[in-house]
């Protein structure tokens, strides 16, 4: 899929999406999504709270997904694996989704999330896709 179908996709089933992320870049085997700075996505000590870093590894992975498998909305989270390695600045936050393997059943990615150019998360994220 292309950048303006995942977000025609979206529109219709997630209307909100918009809110949340906007996809910025579509390459050969990844692609880039970016969260912008919300004061409410702040926890106490002024960074970026780990369950909005979650939320935007696995919309990255569900849309590099898309991308890859084509249209299919009910693809489900399997499984999420978050490492944090530094606290993120309180500023918007890249996520680039990378596709290692897409099968008949599930699709694997890894998501960088970076904080002004910083690494501040890795995620593997696999989702399970429906029977064709």
């Amino acid at each position: 899929m292309t950048i303006a179908e995942i977000e025609a996709l979206m529109d219709k089933g997630f209307p909100s999406w918009r809110t949340f992320s906007s996809i910025v870049a579509l390459g050969e085997q990844d692609l880039t999504l970016e969260m912008p700075f919300r004061p409410e996505l702040l926890r106490a000590g002024g960074t970026i709270s780990g369950p909005a870093l979650m939320a935007l590894a696995d919309t990255a992975a569900y849309f590099v997904t898309l991308a890859h498998a084509g249209p299919v909305a009910s693809a489900a989270t399997a499984n999420l694996d978050i490492h944090f390695l530094s606290r993120p600045k309180p500023a918007p936050i890249r996520a680039i989704a990378t596709m290692l393997r897409l099968g008949h059943r599930l699709s694997v990615s890894r998501v960088d999330l970076l904080s002004e150019d910083t690494l501040v998360a890795h995620a593997t994220v696999t989702y399970a896709l429906p029977p064709s």
